[in-house]
């Protein structure tokens, strides 16, 4: 990514301070940025927002679920919205705060057209790791989220291997046509038996970071693994001939 525009506070429970944290962020950013008209905190449901009651008060969290709302100090207006009542095309470019949700809640706010900067409150700590890892994300408030990462062969053999499937994929980046599901399916079926220890995440991360994949279309990917390593299956994709795919993807790593 050019810029960073992801943000997290690593606590434990309603820590009001992290709330506020992100609000001071946004805050800045706002000052900085003219595209930003809205500041959104955003959960599961309009029962998620108790830790944000305690900084505006009852009153005005059931009014910013209706509209956004000014407040004296923010530059932008302020709304509540949930997973079910947030509108994506309707927004313009905004700030995204994930009140306590978890990683996989908060890769859904990833695809969001209209996020342009997304942060994110943990209920539990360090339950927001995977997400923090896959962006770099800045910490903003709490304990940082430590990330050492090793490119070993296999990690590299994988880029390598995902980046010729996007390509054989015509760059869809999804399964609406059968030819690129079952270019993908064959591509699975050559990482699960040739390199064993790659996970799920790791496939998941590579797509949406560095190729541009939404995280719900990547994550259809990452379960297509999950199934061949938990003795399951698909149908799609060549069982056969697998070694070639490997073989060019050593011959590529070679030569790099």
């Amino acid at each position: 990514m050019q810029m960073n525009n992801r943000y997290y506070a690593n606590v434990q429970g309603p820590v009001t301070e992290a709330i506020v944290a992100c609000l001071k962020k946004a805050n800045a950013i706002c000052a900085k940025d003219a595209d930003v008209n809205r500041i959104v905190l955003y959960s599961y449901t309009k029962n998620n927002f108790d830790t944000v009651a305690r900084i505006f008060g009852p009153d005005n969290v059931n009014k910013m679920l209706k509209q956004p709302v000014r407040f004296e100090g923010i530059a932008q207006p302020v709304q509540c919205s949930t997973e079910r009542t947030f509108n994506d095309w309707n927004q313009q470019s905004c700030i995204v705060i994930c009140c306590h949700m978890d990683s996989k809640a908060v890769q859904k706010v990833d695809d969001f057209r209209s996020a342009k900067y997304i942060m994110a409150v943990s209920w539990l700590k360090d339950e927001l790791a995977g997400w923090v890892k896959r962006w770099n994300a800045e910490c903003v408030y709490g304990d940082e989220i430590k990330d050492v990462k090793k490119e070993d062969e296999n990690l590299s053999l994988l880029r390598i291997a995902l980046k010729e499937m996007d390509v054989r994929m015509f760059k869809s980046r999804d399964f609406h046509h059968p030819d690129d599901e079952d270019t993908c399916k064959t591509y699975i079926r050559t990482i699960n038996k040739y390199l064993p220890a790659v996970i799920s995440s790791q496939i998941e991360d590579i797509l949406v970071t560095e190729l541009g994949w939404t995280s719900g279309n990547a994550a259809q990917v990452g379960e297509l693994l999950d199934r061949l390593k938990n003795g399951r299956t698909f149908r799609g994709g060549a069982n056969t001939g697998l070694a070639q795919y490997f073989k060019g993807w050593k011959e590529k790593l070679k030569n790099a």
